[in-house]
């Protein structure tokens, strides 16, 4: 009896071995464990997490599994994609980076699933190296940034407060961004943007600033990649 397109859906066509699917495997760890390497070489954020670290590995050895599970049996698509839908992923990810190495395990495991072994390890290979040379190179860092300065302060601000000769002694650019009160009215808590003249002086005005009588809890935010408390 002659096959039909509606069989051809449901019918598993990928003739995969022990040995092909071994193989497929060990590339997916080779590459998962290239990516996961690149990710703790570049990475700069505070939660750095070893638990994340695997997981890009198993990543990608899972979906080439799946890919190799799949083939080119429609069906089974669909099912993997239904199964998917049940399952309620409540891990949220910090940064938009680690989403795209997710990313990048997973093309990595699709393609030593698919057998396409040579363009898995090339693909790796080549954006691992770009990854290396922006990490490298800075690339898209803010030199000159603008930093948050917060402090608590006992009086009104006015034109002759003595931390004042100090923002004028360190910094470039101060603009008041916000002020409440702060216990029970005996203080005022300030939130400066900042730019430094140096930024290698930033102890010495915290360090001043610190001593002005008056002024308590200094606090100086250094942004997303970088930040001290004094």
């Amino acid at each position: 009896m002659p096959q039909t397109v509606f069989d051809s859906l449901f019918i598993n066509t990928s003739n995969v071995f022990f040995f092909d699917a071994l193989i497929n495997i060990l590339a997916a760890f080779i590459l998962g464990f290239i990516i996961s390497s690149i990710y703790r070489i570049t990475y700069k954020g505070y939660s750095y997490s070893s638990a994340f670290v695997n997981t890009l590995v198993i990543i990608s050895m899972v979906t080439t599994i799946v890919m190799m599970i799949i083939g080119d049996n429609l069906a089974r698509a669909f099912g993997l994609v239904g199964a998917m839908s049940i399952i309620r992923f409540r891990t949220a990810v910090k940064d938009t980076r680690d989403i795209a190495f997710v990313f990048f395990a997973l093309s990595a495991g699709m393609a030593t699933g698919a057998g396409s072994i040579m363009i898995g390890t090339v693909g790796t290979i080549l954006i691992s190296i770009i990854i290396l040379i922006l990490y490298f190179s800075n690339y898209g860092q803010i030199f000159h940034k603008e930093l948050m300065l917060r402090f608590w302060m006992q009086s009104d601000l006015s034109d002759d407060q003595p931390f004042l000769k100090i923002f004028k002694k360190y910094l470039t650019q101060h603009v008041l961004m916000y002020m409440r009160s702060a216990r029970l009215g005996q203080f005022l808590e300030v939130s400066y943007n900042i730019r430094f003249k140096d930024e290698k002086e930033q102890h010495k005005f915290i360090g001043e600033l610190s001593a002005v009588e008056g002024i308590e809890r200094v606090s100086l935010i250094m942004g997303e990649e970088s930040g001290d408390t004094f």
